[in-house]
């Protein structure tokens, strides 16, 4: 006995016929179309087989972004802000950031001297902490002394203008401006 044909999309791979036509070589990935023809794996993904055609099954967080099944699944959709998530799907510029990937989710990375101190990812990085006396060097850093106004000088607060009848006259910024020029009778004035 032996067998005489078999039906389409079927073949007897190994030349038993006890089991008949045993390979579906439509979807057989070790006999894609026909006996013998294993398809072959491809970087980040596991080879696949259908209507008798090799192709690619992409590994979790990896995309095949240029319709090349013969370097797999070359994009890392986990990492790249151009295919971040998804082909295609690129991380929108935001003001003052670089656009970031982690995860397969948008973010971004402020530029130096900027931070988001809202909270609002929309409009990116919008605080400049390099001259921000509410957010001096980071957010709610505020440049704050004693009878002056304070100001944020790259990123670092510095000692503004006294306030009208005081003086910093030990000149160190800690303690502000810490005399009363109209009450004391040491610096009179000045």
């Amino acid at each position: 006995c032996g067998v005489a044909s078999c039906n389409a999309g079927f073949a007897d791979c190994d030349g038993n016929p006890a089991n008949g036509c045993e390979v579906d070589t439509r979807a057989a990935v070790a006999g894609c179309g026909r006996c013998g023809n294993a398809c072959p794996a491809r970087p980040n993904a596991a080879p696949t087989c259908a209507g008798g055609a090799c192709g690619v099954a992409c590994n979790a967080g990896f995309g095949d972004c240029d319709g090349d099944p013969a370097n797999g699944c070359e994009a890392d959709l986990r990492t790249s802000p151009a295919r971040c998530g998804a082909c295609g799907a690129a991380c929108a510029p935001r003001a003052n950031a670089s656009p970031t990937c982690a995860g397969g989710a948008c973010g971004a990375a402020c530029n130096a001297g900027f931070a988001s101190c809202d909270g609002d990812g929309a409009n990116g990085c919008e605080t400049p902490t390099a001259s921000d006396a509410g957010n001096c060097g980071g957010c709610g850093v505020r440049c704050a002394f004693a009878n002056a106004s304070g100001r944020c000088a790259a990123g670092a607060c510095a000692l503004g203008a006294c306030s009208a009848g005081w003086a910093d006259c030990d000149g160190a910024p800690a303690n502000g401006c810490e005399v009363n020029t109209g009450a004391s009778p040491a610096n009179c004035g000045a």
